[in-house]
């Protein structure tokens, strides 16, 4: 132990002495830990972190073939029958909207059982849980209460309105909890049955086996194992389907049970995989770009120690004491550059959580990237790995010094510097490949804001809107926005103003559509009034519009894309022929139009088979979304249409007024908060690579000066001298350049599916990126060779 402080004292004096190799390896090994725990972190909330209840490790998700839902008849039978839990909860995560004092907002609801509480192990900030399925009671969310209710302590027992129905708030949950629907936040938590009253089509779902309906979570028995607990529900889902004359029917695939960690939702964890893994592997590139660069830093520092080495040697230190010297510098700098690295990846973490938020949904984000215990114990790890993997190959060189030469003052030749050559090769493919990523990120992103959507844009709001009981029935809520839109068109500076119940470009559960005698195919559909096809300039290609004649009592019509029709009814005419819209229970419409292709669920899509139904021929109510095309700027008419709409009937709710291009433009936020990542961590890999370019140049002038002397002392000019000096460094980038190509191409292959169409070998960004390298590379040759044709002669061959 006293050996080991005291190379841990000289190596702390040996990093004091030399402030500028100190800064510059801790910079870099911190900037490449630091993106490496913000990432991790990003795994860690996504698939490691347990739920901040009671108990943690006892929680389960039960979920059948990948999928989180489970019929509600199948859950009550399960929560009555087995063992193993101590309870099963039902919940259902929901888009719904939060009312309060006039004020409306959108929502995410989560509808559970009464015994949620108790099965997931929440315990309240405030006040106490719905005691049955049936009381109209709520509890919010910490982040609801701040902002909606301003902290207000009083809040208890005050009124608020989710969707139809009228309830008092009973409780605030911890401000640690977000409920099991991450990344979205929850904002209310609602009786199950309370909230599915509403819906009638619910009611009737929630006693069919063939419906899944409900996420189901379970807290184990202290005693059961989650193979046990699988076993068990399995065992009494095969009694259920045998007692029931409709099982063989509702028969399914075996139930999964695993613990909760990360992301509670399956789907949400395999959506997420994907960008995630990119994120990893990128984030990982910079770190062993980074650590090429300190492993060069030290290699170079053992040439000039080689002398005290060499001493060291020659008074009987054996190679064993000599490693073990080195290698505790090493681990000094590996764990300054770890504390940089927390420092950084808070930094980091924070940034990665501000691009979140500026998205579309960041208010119902509840991403939270912090450091615990799981990122500490990564962070840690890695510096370690990083002083065994790259320290121990400088230290073993350094100690490989041969006495007598050091002694002499004699400089290594070329061939010592081979590994470092190499390494610089590595270094610039490596960074080339990221840089060739975040440049296919960035197409798809201009891709993205210079592709036709297939509708206008441009002078357009979009109002959304909801109406429902009791204020509304059907009846009268059609009539509301009959006189909503005749109102608006008559503001000055509108110029069309139309209906639908569902705007292109935002998250849609699609249906499908068919020709009677064939099978059904994935189609989308939406409902629309007669002006929104002129609004939103979607020209028709055949047929007629939807019109007045098209109401209830009429003969159900509807207007279809061009892709629909040429699946349907390819070389021939669709107008008059009937289309089945449904994926089990069918309804059939006449065509009597037939529209352009547009965009519909994102900018990326193949367009998808589209079916449009009239307004007139619709129930009414709900969610509705008012399309304003305005003369000029639309932003300065928001307020007029929100008082326009209320004086129509003050029990509007409206939930928001934008503009049509910043509804598209956030549409695809996902795209640019991946670039932004991708770009900044291409940038810093490209940055470290230059750097540890440069360093290796410049080092390679410093041994080379005397036969710089002796060439300029023979007559060679300035410009000889800049010639030679780059060649070398120019020679590993272009390799480097080569190899990057190579295994680009090959890695794109692999993210075809998060490019959205623009090809992983796209020429310009190719060319591009090879470009700026190649650019980057000459100035970090140019510097080192600027200053070797400022040697003097007579310098140079001083010693000689």
């Amino acid at each position: 132990m006293r050996g080991w402080m005291l190379d841990l004292t000289y190596s702390l004096r040996l990093l004091r002495k030399s402030p500028g190799f100190t800064l510059l390896a801790v910079l870099c090994l911190g900037l490449g830990i630091g993106v490496n725990a913000s990432i991790f972190s990003l795994v860690n909330f996504s698939f490691l972190r347990p739920l901040p209840v009671v108990e943690p490790d006892r929680v389960v998700v039960v979920s059948r073939g990948g999928s989180p839902l489970i019929s509600y008849p199948d859950y009550r039978d399960l929560r009555d029958r087995s063992q193993s839990f101590a309870g099963l909860a039902a919940s259902n995560p929901t888009e719904s909207s939060l009312d309060f004092e006039g004020n409306s907002h959108p929502a995410a609801a989560e509808a559970v059982s009464a015994n949620y509480p108790q099965v997931i192990g929440v315990r309240l900030f405030l006040g106490r849980w719905f005691s049955t399925e049936d009381e109209l009671a709520v509890v919010i969310s910490y982040r609801t209460w701040q902002r909606l209710f301003s902290g207000d302590p009083d809040v208890l027992g005050k009124r608020v309105r989710s969707e139809t129905q009228w309830y008092t708030v009973v409780g605030v949950a911890p401000k640690e909890f977000t409920g099991i629907f991450l990344p979205m936040s929850i904002d209310v938590w609602v009786p199950f049955r309370a909230w599915a009253r509403q819906y009638g089509n619910i009611v009737s779902e929630m006693e069919d086996r063939a419906s899944p309906r409900v996420m189901v979570f379970g807290r184990l028995k202290p005693e059961t194992s989650v193979r046990q607990a699988g076993a068990e529900l399995n065992a009494i889902t095969e009694q259920i389907r045998k007692a029931d004359p409709k099982g063989e029917k509702t028969a399914g695939p075996l139930l999964a049970v695993e613990r909760v960690r990360g992301i509670p939702n399956v789907n949400g964890r395999r959506q997420s995989a994907p960008v995630v893994a990119l994120m990893m592997i990128v984030v990982g590139m910079v770190l062993l770009i980074a650590c090429v660069n300190v492993g060069n830093l030290l290699l170079t520092r053992g040439v000039a120690r080689q002398r005290e080495i060499s001493i060291r040697a020659a008074m009987g230190a054996g190679r064993g004491r000599l490693l073990r010297q080195l290698m505790t510098e090493s681990l000094m700098l590996a764990a300054l550059g770890g504390l940089a690295g927390v420092v950084l990846g808070n930094w980091t973490s924070r940034m990665l959580e501000a691009m979140l938020e500026s998205s579309p949904y960041g208010e119902s984000m509840g991403l939270i990237l912090s450091s615990d215990v799981r990122v500490m114990a990564f962070t840690a790890a890695l510096a370690l790995l990083i002083t065994i993997v790259f320290g121990l190959a400088p230290a073993w060189r350094a100690s490989r010094t041969d006495v007598v030469s050091a002694l002499k003052g004699e400089t290594p030749g070329s061939g010592r510097f081979r590994l470092r050559r190499i390494s610089l090769a590595g270094q610039v493919c490596v960074s080339l490949v990221l840089l060739l990523t975040s440049g296919l990120f960035l197409r798809v992103l201009w891709r993205f804001g210079v592709t036709d959507p297939g509708f206008a844009v441009e002078n357009r709001l979009d109002v959304s809107t909801y109406v429902s009981a009791p204020e509304f029935d059907s009846e009268t809520a059609r009539q509301f926005y009959i006189q909503a839109l005749d109102r608006l068109r008559a503001l000055p500076g509108v110029k069309r103003a139309a209906l639908t119940n569902w705007v292109p470009l935002q998250p849609f559960n699609p249906s499908c559509a068919s020709e009677r005698g064939s099978d059904p195919f994935p189609a989308t559909y939406n409902v629309i009034d007669s002006g929104y096809l002129a609004a939103m300039q979607i020209p028709l290609l055949a047929g007629r519009d939807f019109g007045i004649e098209d109401r209830a009592q009429s003969p159900s019509v509807a207007i279809i894309n061009e892709t629909l029709a040429r699946r349907l009814w390819p070389h021939q005419s669709a107008i008059g022929k009937h289309v089945l819209i449904g994926c089990r229970e069918l309804a059939s419409l006449e065509v009597i139009g037939v529209a352009r292709d547009s965009k519909f669920r994102s900018l990326g899509e193949t367009v998808l088979p589209h079916v449009y139904r009239p307004f007139l021929q619709d129930e009414g109510g709900g969610l509705m979304s008012i399309i304003v095309e305005t003369a000029s700027d639309p932003g300065p008419m928001a307020e007029s249409v929100r008082k326009t709409l209320r004086a129509v009937n003050a029990g509007v709710r409206i939930y928001g007024v934008r503009t049509l291009a910043e509804h598209v433009k956030q549409s695809y936020w996902m795209v640019r908060w991946e670039a932004a990542a991708l770009g900044i961590f291409g940038w810093l890999a490209l940055v470290l690579a230059a750097v540890g370019l440069y360093g290796v140049i410049a080092y390679q002038v410093t041994l080379r000066t005397r036969e710089i002397g002796i060439r300029m002392a023979v007559g060679a000019e300035h410009g000889d001298i800049l010639r030679l000096v780059p060649g070398q460094g120019m020679k590993l980038t272009l390799i480097g350049v080569a190899l990057g190509l190579g295994l680009s191409a090959v890695m794109g292959r692999l993210m075809t599916n998060l490019l959205y169409g623009v090809s992983p070998t796209d020429p310009l960004t190719y060319v591009t990126t090879s470009a700026i390298w190649v650019a980057v590379a000459l100035l970090a040759c140019y510097l080192p060779a600027r200053r070797a044709t400022k040697v003097l002669p007579m310098t140079a061959l001083r010693n000689d």
